[in-house]
């Protein structure tokens, strides 16, 4: 283990980060909803509900504080395996990009699964499929097992890579979260549009309209590799 992590150090910056992060998606979901006058360029045909914010938040927090503790725990029993030493910021973005690359693509597999087998649907993806309008903190609103199962994809990113640098780790986590939180939010997507193969906000909003389209969160190439980048699907009843 690479004696300059420590655990006590691992555990209060990734917690404190991750919590951080989700609180404010927090603040921002109650922020749209309140201030509803707001001139914000929102996806057409994408309607906030208070109620089932308030319904949704119980599950969303009790995610937020498994995720608090899992993610840091998980990162202090396999350091040996996938901490290594800064070397250089040009390391760092190539760690960074390979990390959200097959992290994104185990999603993809993971999440698709979810939605073609109908047992798996039912016990477990819908939850998050009650928020077909969904607000940025409703990426949390889901059943506790995905969340858990969903994490398996950066710690097989960290091990592919054959271990990262933390400094990788802390800007995956802001990336993420924050990419999360926008897909989520009904908000037209803005500057990272122009991004080729970027998952934007549209996409996801039609996924939680259609169901059967646009399956990745941070790009859209595996949509496009594996046919399920379409906008021309009927809503499922």
């Amino acid at each position: 283990m690479i004696e300059t992590y420590s655990y006590l150090n691992i555990y209060l910056t990734v917690a404190g980060l991750w919590l951080g992060l989700n609180l404010l998606g927090i603040f921002y979901s109650k922020f749209i909803l309140v201030n509803t006058t707001l001139p914000l360029p929102r996806i057409r045909d994408h309607n906030y509900d208070e109620s089932s914010f308030r319904n949704h938040l119980p599950l969303i927090l009790t995610n937020l504080f498994l995720m608090v503790i899992i993610f840091p725990v998980g990162l202090y029993l396999m350091s040996d395996w996938i901490l290594v030493g800064y070397q250089n910021i040009w390391i760092t973005f190539l760690q960074l990009f390979g990390v959200l690359l097959i992290d994104d693509f185990y999603f993809y597999c993971y999440h698709r699964l979810l939605h073609k087998s109908p047992f798996l649907f039912k016990k477990i993806h819908k939850i998050h499929h009650r928020a077909t309008s969904p607000l940025p903190a409703d990426y949390l609103y889901e059943h506790p097992l995905e969340w858990m199962l969903g994490l398996l994809g950066p710690f097989i990113a960290f091990l592919i890579l054959g271990g990262v640098s933390f400094a990788t780790i802390f800007l995956f986590l802001i990336i993420k979260v924050l990419h999360e939180l926008d897909i989520h939010s009904g908000i037209k997507s803005s500057m990272y549009r122009y991004i080729p193969f970027v998952g934007i906000n549209e996409h996801h909003s039609m996924h939680h309209k259609y169901r059967d389209v646009h399956f990745a969160s941070v790009f859209s190439i595996w949509d496009h590799v594996f046919r399920t980048h379409h906008l021309s699907k009927k809503p499922k009843k």
